[in-house]
Order: C-alpha cells, then structure tokens, then sequence
C-alpha cells in the first residue's frame, strides 16, 4: 500500500483498473497500510491520504451525502455509526486529535501519562462554545463521566478508569484501576468529544436529537436537522484552531442511501462528494467528468461471524472448512472492484502498528497459506466433520447490495464444497438488532452475520477485545480461553509496544485455531470529490477529523 500524502489517485484518469477498481463501505483502528493486489486482473492502487491539490477558496454550501443513512442521533458517546461520527466530528472538540496519517496529537488538551495507572490531561486551547462561554475542566469532567456511564455504546473505553476529577483550573487527572494503554488514543475520537454540560443538562433526553441538536466548540455549528432529509451546519468563525482552513461556510448532509442515486447526484453535481460509497458505485463513477474517485488507507473489514455457540458450526473442523472453501480474491474483485483485499484473520493487517509489523507477519502468512482458496481441501474438512446437511443460515441486510452480493458468492463457493447456506435478508433494523441482540439471533436461528467492523486506534487489542474476552460485547460464541484472557488483559496493561504486540500475537493465535470468524477482505475508504473541490482528507482518520473544515474550491 502505498500511503502518499503528496500525490493523488483519483480513479477518473485510470479508467484501466476497470472490474478491479476499489472501496471502503465497511467498518475504526489506524491503518498500518498493507494492501495486496487483490485479484490477477487487478493493477496496485495507489492509495492517499489527501485530496490534492487543496482547495484554497471559498465555498458558500458544501453538499455532502451520508450513504449509510441518516444518524440515530448525533449525540457524541453514542454517535457510533459512520453517519453519526462523521457529523459529530465536525460539530464537536475531542480532548486529543489524529491527523490523516493517523498520527495521534493534543487538540483542546495536552496530556502526561505520569504514572501507569495517572493520566494528567491540561486545558490548553482558547476554545469557546459556539454560545461564548468558555470551555471548562468542568465540561471535560462531565463529558468523560457520561461517556463512561453503563448507557453509553462507548463505555468500554473506560473499563480500568476508576476517576475522573478536576485537579486545578486547567488539569483533569484520569486515575485507573490498572494501567490502560488504549485509553488516551481512544479520546480521539467521539468517545472524547466535550459538550457543553449546562447545555446538555437542560436538553436532557432530547440532546443529541434533531430536536435539540448538540453544543460544542467545534468548526462547525449546528444549525438544524430535518429527519428523513438533511443536517445543516454552519461555520464557526471564532473556532479556536487556525490550523483547519474552514473554507465552506455551510455544510448540508443528506442521506441518500441508494447507491444508483447516490451516483446520480454526484455525477450531476447535485452534491459535492461522500465518503463510504457502495462498491456498486464504483463503475458509475469511476468515468465520470464531475468528479475523481479517491482511495485511502483505512481499518475497515469485512468479515462472517460465527452467530452462536451451538448449531452446525459448533463444530470447529467445519469452520475451517469454511476457511478454505471461501474465494477472498474473487470476493475483492467482483464484488468491491478491486478496492479490497483478501483477509485471512480475524485481525486485519492494517490495524498493526507500523513498528512491530513484523511480529505479527509470520503468523498472518501462516494463516494465509492454511486458509488459501481450495475447494477440495475445503471437501475433505467437510467430510472429516459432523455436518450433516443442516442448513447453515446466513444474516445480511435486505437492500445492501454489497453483503447480498457476497452471501450469494459464498452459498455458491459453499455449495461446491457440500455445505448449504441459507440466506436470510433482514430489515435494516433488525439487522442491526442481531449485531447485540442474542435472544433475536436466537430466535432467527442465525449461524453467521455478514457485516464489517473498524477500528477506532491502531491497536489489535480493539477488536479482539471485543470478541475474544468473556462476555465481551461481539463474543457470540461463548469464547472463553484462560490463556487468551491473561495475554490481552496483560497486553492492554503494557506500555512496551513489542511486548504488546508479541502477547497480543499469541493471544490472535490461539483463538485462530477455533475460526472465530470467517474474514473476508479488508476495504480501502472510497471518496468522491467534486473537480471544482479540493483538500479532502481521504484516509479512514477522516472519521475522527473535521473533514468538512479542510475541503475548499480550486481556483479556475
């Protein structure tokens, strides 16, 4: 993967990638950027991580779609869908920021870990709410504390945070039960966004809502959201942080979930641009003389989970024979144009940090050659295990053209194996029931769940914290290794970034052996960008920016 911060890679001037193009729907962790040719036909893509060159004039409306739809709610601890983060990143100050290369920085807060278990955050920026007042210790401490509430999606970030108290007009001390690795960069994102406490108090249930909307001191504020249409914000002209150019003065999000209309709109120049196209975009767009295709380094997989503890796929010989009988390159070719490559473990490779890539190679090469494409060998696990023909059912979401085109491929790939699978289309919502509902798993009789996943640092512990620990939120199977345990509870306590990754290796390891999941491929993030715009951030860490604040026109 080639992760230029100095060229672009817009796909309109190379029309030859043609079937193998590229994508991102899926999915945050920070991409150590490793990305495979993933199909014979396909040619390298060069990913970026900006849109170049960057616009430097003025922009009255920026028009932007949300191709995942419109947000549940954009109140920031909960605002965990891609629609959600990506408006609240642009309405509200994280304590700590990335950059496009997912380099972590301060932003309104500088920080000291000064012991293993106290974290010492200062209030270093002139920020102000959108209303004035300035933004305290006080609303540091109330934003944190609601976010660790048990309500909260994004509790599991403070798992080993025993305080949060205001020490000083400037300082907020974190104490932790025990040391915490991930917690700092973690503030990043929307589960260290700070709100107004006065403001959220008196909304109470409605903050977050399209009713009350949000306070915060980001670049933009909010204006008004019409559900089942639009979010409208406007520019901040007091923000704080000269470093975003802030160039659109209006911002309007819509969600248009079709990706034929999607296409539609932006090849008309009805909106300006969007992040997370469907694949099934991708040809439209790939020619078109509105606007260039972008791909970025990203986080985002896409992978099969193993829905339940019980049923045919309890049987671990019959797992790994979905490993084998799965054709990862074809899925990265027809179905994500290219934009994809093939995944063999549970942890993606771009979510290795870039200074220990090497120990966690050799295992991934490992796996990759074990669970390499091959129906006979996939036969032959058949046979040696206790399938008898039960139908395996296999959840995806009625209308995403993307996971039913995969499901298709693999109930064929599956098929020629000597297994059959079941495919059963959910509505959205119940869709997204099953992803933390057991008692509707159940009651589907679901086996697997087609979906993707990302992180929100470049840190392995993430994802396998949450499905490989007892209990964990994404841990259907029952999983529960002693050893797994000890290594990722001792990998999250140490600081040393080799013996991390060496104890988080060996605990991906030893869950591989029972295929907690059937990986499929990891995504790029696809952009559209309209030809009269520039400066997008076009890397995955556009999520955890304002990416709004950097795009502006380019001069005729």
């Amino acid at each position: 993967m080639n992760d230029s911060t100095s060229g672009t890679s817009p796909i309109s001037s190379r029309r030859g990638l043609a079937a193998t193009a590229a994508l991102a729907v899926l999915g945050l962790a920070i991409a150590g950027c490793s990305t495979p040719a993933p199909a014979e036909t396909a040619q390298p893509i060069e990913l970026t991580t900006r849109a170049l060159p960057a616009g430097n004039g003025v922009v009255d409306e920026l028009v932007w779609n949300l191709p995942t739809g419109e947000p549940p709610t954009i109140d920031p601890p909960n605002a965990a869908t891609y629609s959600g983060a990506g408006v609240v990143s642009n309405l509200c100050d994280a304590l700590v920021t990335i950059d496009e290369n997912y380099e972590l920085g301060p932003n309104l807060v500088s920080w000291d870990q000064v012991s293993p278990t106290t974290l010492v955050y200062t209030l270093e920026a002139d920020a102000t709410f959108w209303d004035g007042t300035p933004v305290t210790v006080d609303d540091i401490v109330y934003s944190l504390q609601r976010a660790a509430s048990p309500e909260s999606i994004v509790s599991f970030a403070f798992v080993n945070v025993s305080s949060i108290a205001a020490t000083s007009d400037t300082e907020v001390t974190i104490e932790f039960s025990q040391p915490d690795v991930m917690f700092n960069p973690t503030m990043a994102g929307f589960p260290g966004m700070v709100i107004q406490q006065k403001y959220a108090e008196e909304a109470g249930d409605a903050f977050g809502t399209s009713s009350a909307g949000v306070m915060c001191s980001g670049p933009y504020e909010f204006v008004s959201w019409t559900p089942g249409d639009s979010i409208v914000l406007k520019r901040n002209d007091n923000y704080w942080n000269k470093d975003v150019p802030l160039l659109a003065e209006n911002v309007t999000f819509q969600f248009i979930t079709d990706s034929s209309a999607a296409a539609q709109a932006l090849t008309t120049g009805e909106i300006d641009g969007s992040y997370q196209l469907d694949p099934a975009a991708i040809p439209a767009l790939e020619g078109s003389d509105e606007g260039r295709l972008f791909f970025g380094p990203s986080m985002e997989s896409v992978s099969m989970s193993i829905a339940r503890a019980d049923g045919p796929l309890a049987d671990i010989g019959l797992r790994e024979a979905l490993q084998r009988m799965v054709d990862r390159e074809g899925i990265a070719d027809v179905v994500f144009h290219g934009a994809a490559a093939p995944l063999y473990t549970t942890l993606s490779p771009n979510t290795w940090p870039a200074d220990v890539t090497a120990i966690y190679q050799e295992s991934y090469d490992r796996w990759t050659e074990e669970r390499s494409f091959d129906v006979d060998a996939a036969k032959e696990l058949v046979a040696a295990s206790d399938y008898d023909g039960t139908p395996i059912v296999l959840a995806t979401a009625a209308g995403d053209e993307t996971t039913n085109k995969i499901a298709q491929l693999v109930q064929q790939q599956a098929k020629d194996a000597g297994v059959t699978i079941e495919i059963k289309e959910l509505q959205p919502l119940e869709f997204a029931t099953v992803g933390y509902d057991k008692a509707t798993r159940d009651s589907l009789g679901l086996d697997l769940i087609i979906g993707s996943s990302f992180n929100m640092t470049r840190e392995p512990l993430e994802p396998l914290g949450f499905i490989l620990l007892p209990d964990a939120y994404y841990n259907y199977t029952g999983f529960d290794d002693p050893r797994v345990t000890e290594l990722l509870t001792g990998a999250r306590q140490n600081f040393d970034d080799q013996e991390r990754a060496e104890m988080t290796n060996e605990a991906a390891d030893i869950a591989e052996e029972s295929s907690p999941t059937i990986p499929l491929v990891s995504t790029s993030t696809v952009t559209f960008l309209n030809n009269a715009l520039g400066g997008a951030i076009t890397s995955f860490a556009y999520l955890s920016m304002p990416a709004m604040g950097y795009i502006g026109a380019l001069d005729e």
